[in-house]
Parts: C-alpha cells; sequence; structure tokens
C-alpha cells in the first residue's frame, strides 16, 4: 500500500502505487472492523435468543435504530477528523497533523460524554416516541442506560480509529476490535449463564469490550513513532483545526442523525406489527447489516484516498478513486446480499426456531439486503463530496434525497396501507434517488476541482485546500 514508514510509522502513502489494489487493501481491514462491531450486537442478540428467549432479543433489536441515531450525530464529527488528517498528510503537514490528533481525543471525550448524558436519561423516553412494545419497554430501557454507559469509551474510539485509518493504518484498529470481540462473548456467556443476568448482562459485556478496543487504540497512538503519534501535551482544541473538522463534520453528522432517524420511523412502523415482527426484523437486521459493513468499508476508504490526493492535488487518483470504488463496492454488495439472504432462514431457525419470525426476517433481507449495493454505491459519492471539502451538499442531497423519500413512503403509504412488506420499499428507493443525484453533483464538483488543481500547480506557493 506504499507504505512510507520507517522503525514502527504507521502512515501509508495512498498518492502513489496500485491504486485498485490499494483500495481493496485498505478496505479489507476497514470491513472487518465493522464487523467485529456489528458483532458485538449479534452476539448480544443471539446469547438472548438461545439463552433467554424472543423477548429479550425483541427488546435489544427494538433498541438498535435510537443507539444509532444518538451516536450516529457525533460520530459523524470523527468522518471531519479524518477527512483533515488526511488532507494534511497528503500535503505533509506534520504540524496538522499533530493537531488534529490530539484534538480527536479531546472531541471523543466530550461528545461521548454528550452521549452518555442524552442517552441515559433519555432513554425511556426515547422508546416512548418509538411506541415501543410496553411488555418490552423496561428491558429496552435497561438494556440502553447500562449500554450509553459505555458511550465515551466507545466514541474515542472511533475517533482515534479515524486518525489510524487517515494515515492509511486499518489494520491495528481491526486488531484491537478483535481482542474487544473475544471479550464480549466471554463476558456475555459469564453474566448471562453464570450470573443470571438478562439484557443487563450483555449491554455491560459490550460496554467492556468497547472500551478495552477505546484504551489500545490510545496506547498504540501514544507509542506510535510516525507523525500521528499523540503527545499528551497536544491534546487540547485548536481553533483553526476545530472549525475545519467541525465544518466537514456537523454536516456529517447532521446527515447520519437525520438518515437514522428515518430508521426510527421505520422502527416505529415495525413496532406497531407485532412483537414476532419486531423479532423476526431484529434477527434479520443482524445478517442485513453485515452486508451494509462490507459497502460502508469500502465507502470509509475512499474518504482517505481521496483527502491524501486532495491534499496531493492529484486529479487523476482522485477520479480513478471513486470509479474504482463504485466498482468494488457493486460487486461486494450485491454478492453479499445474496449470501444473506441464502442464510437467513436456515440461521434464524437455529436461534428461534418459530417459522413465523423467520417469515418475517426473510421478507426484510429480501426488500432490503439484497439491494444493498445501491446504499454503498450512495455512500461512496457521500463520502467523496466530504473529502472534496463539500460536506454541507452532501449532506442536503443525501437528506432529501434519503430521509425525505423514506418519510414520505411511511407517512403516505405505509400509514395507509399497514403492510409490513411495504415498510422496507422505502430504502431501496431512497438509495437510488440519492445516487443519482449525488453523482450530477460530484461530475460538477470534480470540474472545478480539476481547474482548481491545474492553477494550483502553476503558481508557486499557492497551498491548495489547506
Amino acid at each position: 500500500m506504499g507504505n512510507t514508514a520507517t522503525r514502527g510509522k504507521i502512515e501509508y502513502d495512498f498518492t502513489k502505487g496500485n491504486l485498485f489494489s490499494q483500495i481493496i487493501l485498505f478496505s479489507i481491514p476497514i470491513i472487518l472492523t465493522n464487523v467485529l462491531q456489528s458483532l458485538f450486537n449479534t452476539v448480544d442478540i443471539a446469547v438472548l435468543g438461545v439463552l433467554v428467549g424472543d423477548s429479550a432479543v425483541a427488546a435489544v433489536g427494538s433498541t438498535s435504530s435510537l443507539v444509532n441515531l444518538i451516536l450516529s450525530l457525533f460520530l459523524g464529527v470523527s468522518v471531519g477528523v479524518n477527512v483533515l488528517a488526511s488532507k494534511y498528510l497528503g500535503a505533509k503537514n506534520s504540524e496538522g497533523v499533530k493537531k488534529v490528533v490530539g484534538l480527536s481525543v479531546v472531541l471523543g471525550i466530550t461528545f461521548g460524554t454528550a452521549v452518555l448524558i442524552i442517552g441515559y436519561f433519555g432513554a425511556r423516553f426515547f422508546l416512548e416516541l418509538m411506541k415501543s412494545d410496553p411488555a418490552l419497554i423496561d428491558l429496552s430501557t435497561t438494556y440502553l442506560k447500562v449500554y450509553f454507559l459505555g458511550s465515551p469509551l466507545a466514541i474515542l474510539y472511533n475517533f482515534l480509529a479515524a486518525i489510524m485509518r487517515a494515515a492509511g493504518d486499518s489494520k491495528r484498529p481491526l486488531i484491537y476490535l478483535m481482542i474487544g470481540g473475544v471479550v464480549n462473548v466471554i463476558l456475555n456467556i459469564f453474566f448471562i449463564v453464570v450470573l443470571k443476568m438478562t439484557v443487563e448482562g450483555v449491554a455491560i459485556a459490550t460496554t467492556v469490550s468497547q472500551g478495552l478496543s477505546s484504551v489500545l487504540c490510545l496506547i498504540a497512538l501514544l507509542r506510535a513513532k510516525g507523525i500521528i503519534k499523540l503527545d499528551v501535551k497536544s491534546i487540547r482544541f485548536y481553533k483553526k483545526e476545530l472549525l475545519e473538522v467541525l465544518k466537514i463534520g456537523i454536516p456529517a453528522g447532521v446527515q447520519s442523525a437525520l438518515l437514522t432517524f428515518s430508521n426510527v420511523l421505520i422502527q416505529s412502523s415495525i413496532n406497531t406489527c407485532g412483537e414476532k415482527a419486531v423479532a423476526g426484523s431484529s434477527y434479520a437486521y443482524q445478517i442485513e447489516i453485515y452486508v451494509y459493513r462490507i459497502v460502508h468499508g469500502v465507502a470509509l476508504a475512499i474518504t482517505t484516498m481521496v483527502g491524501q490526493n486532495n491534499g496531493a492535488k492529484n486529479f487523476e487518483r482522485i477520479k480513478k478513486s471513486i470509479l474504482y470504488s463504485i466498482i468494488i463496492v457493486a460487486i461486494g454488495g450485491i454478492g453479499s446480499g445474496i449470501i444473506g439472504t441464502l442464510i437467513i432462514q436456515p440461521a434464524i431457525f437455529m436461534v428461534s426456531g418459530d417459522s413465523e419470525v423467520v417469515n418475517y426476517a426473510l421478507i426484510r433481507m429480501l426488500m432490503v439486503g439484497l439491494p444493498y449495493f445501491l446504499c454503498g454505491i450512495m455512500e461512496v459519492l457521500s463520502n467523496t463530496l466530504r473529502a472534496l471539502n463539500k460536506s454541507l451538499i452532501s449532506a442536503i442531497i443525501s437528506l432529501l434525497g434519503s430521509f425525505g423519500v423514506i418519510t414520505l413512503w411511511i407517512k403516505l403509504v405505509f400509514d395507509f396501507y399497514k403492510n409490513y412488506t411495504l415498510i422496507f420499499v422505502a430504502y431501496p428507493l431512497s438509495w437510488g434517488i440519492t445516487a443519482v443525484a449525488l453523482l450530477v453533483v460530484l461530475v460538477s464538483v470534480l470540474k472545478k476541482i480539476k481547474v482548481s488543481i491545474e492553477s494550483s500547480v502553476k503558481e508557486k506557493g499557492f497551498d491548495y485546500g489547506a
């Protein structure tokens, strides 16, 4: 991957070398990292399904959209950290990188604390807004409160991982999450089998394991010998870098939060279909999310690729990054969607055994899992715009195309017909419309970027994108 490291440095240069293979090799650890993050929740669901029952599964599964809604608002800012760090690395601005690394720690802890307060004290209120089943709401509230206690370390992990990915290191975050994943499985079994806990046990296990991964990332950056080494003295706010990060990250966070809010609307609709529909959807989500993690991993990788080449003023590699990523995400999304659809029935029968629950799960997988490659293409285009400092434009288009379409579909179609299958049509419809709109805007932006880069190389000393 064009490793520029020496004696323990962990930076990789994506401004030269075979770009197609770089995207694949860099994306794989990110995909596996994303998969392991989802595995925390899947293990929770599987253990609860086998050792406790479908009610506990439904209680935890019905919280997924709410958890993602609260987390996504703040995690979006980590996108700004990744983009700015990538750009500074591409421009060989070591002082700027040092500041962004220190800033990322402050932001991770600050936003993590905010999530803890909002999530812990608002858990039951939010669940009531989502029309959570009265029979499940006590269990769901317990799970959420314990889960959100670990928010500061969980969010800090994502900020630190964003820094490492910006420098081309997608392997260490994976390794640290693998360690956390093993701990999660062990603690799940211990809390449920030995201590006779239910949803609070799996929440504690998840919190501890995510915290461990975060601490390992922090230690790695403190011990790093490259320019992304974390200097304790640099852990503070920097006005210029903070504004740049927020300029990119806030639109990304708001976009992600509102798109997740559309998922909350969908979950609220599912909640009206009964406990078995909620359980079936929850099981399907645990398989479907792995399809998403594959396409999302490639979409995350392009932020670093385009960010570094934007800083290095390499327009041709920016174009190739986009094209190759779309090809890779389409192949990966279609392939994983087919596999997920084929395995969903036998996989869920092993855990639940209820044919009605399995049928609900299959419907969701067919409607959402199979066309997930459209979501991947949409995210590649959206992240490209963010990496080119067009985060606000990306957010506006995505909100109108995705959030708007899903909201209208639920209000105008599902609320009228009240059909479980119809709920999920909103997803592929919104992804396709948004992807087309993003592509049209991106073509225009790329033309302007090309002109800017060609002009900058003719003017000595012009600091493009600094």
